[in-house]
């Protein structure tokens, strides 16, 4: 009986002790959660040893928040401020820091370059090729269907003027971008109110965005000349450059520079065919970035065919285990206009039961006719827009004014 009311007396103490223990703590934790806030980083990304800035690196949060470098290598991003945020760039060493760090400079070192066998043992090369495009198809094959929610924005400079546009889309987002399909979108131009026009309806920029080093179901692309569509055509066109690159925390990729065979340059003279830089997983022989410009294209207007450049920055994500088109950007030119133009997966792929129809080339009817929603700016951490894209939009222009509704 004693044992048994000295148990009964010592149940209660632990209880109490454990009350006033963990009450306090719980407090403690429901107080941090409370009162965790947000921080908003803003800075710019280098090359650590050049010191040039870096465009379109990966820029993304430990809660989610995602955004990328512009092309001037500036980024803005709103996270919890204990949060860890990391700079993931293709060919450089990722960099994880703490948001309370506030970097304004953030330096990514490049990876180390190892010339074909060095330290590697012997490679073979073709059969890399080979399993990188046959890879890129059966993606495709299996996985046509997905399609991605994309950030979308345009700036393109005339004599009469610069316009810009930014729009949510869904578009096919498997092996390369196509039916890109507008949601929601803006735009404006800096010759309003002076009494001059701006024609940008003939921009084809809805189509210059399905580019890649392989592309599938783009009738705009199909009679370009690419790297990564065939592998007999790529052995019988290109010359292939291989590079072994490696990083310090286990990264290691093949870089493959394609450029057309001397032989040929005299048959290429007005076919249009892409060059460029692939990055490809070494274990996987998956794609992951491809850097690339377009020879001999022209865009048309009205009767006449202008001799335009195009340069392309495109990245894949494998987070579903296919080749994704993660983000996009292209920039060039001609006598009527310069552009730049940038895509930003915001979304997970999800299964399309329904056909996309693309909104066509006519950028300016598209996003009249698909109207604005503010609420989407509001959700995402848009790319942070470059000075001249900040003038061209909130200038002495309607766009503050539609915004503000």
């Amino acid at each position: 009986m004693e044992c048994n009311a000295k148990r009964i007396i010592f149940v209660p103490r632990i209880k109490q002790i454990m009350h006033r223990t963990l009450l306090p703590i719980l407090f403690l934790l429901f107080s941090v959660s409370v009162w965790a806030q947000e921080l908003t980083l803003q800075g710019r990304v280098v090359d650590a040893e050049t010191g040039e800035h870096l465009p379109y690196v990966n820029i993304y949060s430990a809660k989610g928040e995602r955004t990328l470098s512009n092309n001037k290598g500036d980024f803005k991003l709103t996270t919890e401020e204990n949060c860890l945020v990391t700079f993931s760039c293709i060919g450089y060493e990722k960099k994880t820091i703490k948001a309370t760090e506030e970097p304004r400079i953030v330096r990514l070192k490049p990876l180390t370059v190892v010339m074909k066998e060095v330290n590697v043992g012997p490679v073979n090369y073709d059969e890399i090729l080979k399993r990188t495009i046959e890879n890129l198809k059966q993606d495709f094959r299996n996985q046509g269907q997905m399609a991605r929610k994309y950030f979308f924005r345009t700036l393109m400079e005339k004599t009469e003027g610069t316009y810009i546009a930014e729009a949510f889309m869904n578009a096919y987002s498997v092996v390369n971008i196509r039916s890109a399909n507008i949601i929601s979108g803006l735009q404006n131009s800096d010759t309003q109110g002076n009494g001059k026009t701006l024609n940008v309806n003939a921009s084809n920029i809805h189509r210059l965005i399905e580019v890649g080093p392989m592309t599938v179901n783009s009738r705009f692309w199909s009679s370009a000349q690419k790297p990564l569509q065939h592998y007999s055509y790529t052995r019988e066109h290109y010359d292939r450059k291989f590079q072994h690159l490696f990083g310090e925390n286990g990264e290691s990729y093949y870089r493959i520079d394609f450029s057309l065979k001397e032989k040929l340059q005299s048959e290429f003279t007005t076919k249009p065919y892409i060059v460029g830089t692939a990055y490809v997983d070494t274990e996987t022989c998956r794609l992951l970035r491809f850097d690339g410009s377009c020879i001999n294209y022209f865009m048309r207007n009205e009767l006449i065919q202008y001799p335009t450049s195009i340069d392309f920055h495109l990245e894949y994500d494998y987070s579903q285990g296919y080749a994704s088109v993660s983000n996009l950007a292209i920039s060039g030119g001609n006598a009527l206009m310069l552009y730049h133009a940038l895509l930003f997966a915001l979304e997970e792929d999800k299964l399309q039961t329904e056909q996309i129809i693309g909104s066509g080339s006519n950028i300016v009817t598209a996003l009249k006719d698909a109207g604005f929603d503010a609420k989407l700016w509001d959700e995402y951490d848009i790319v942070k827009r470059t000075k001249e894209e900040e003038r061209v939009a909130f200038g002495d222009s309607v766009l503050t004014s539609t915004r503000s509704q």
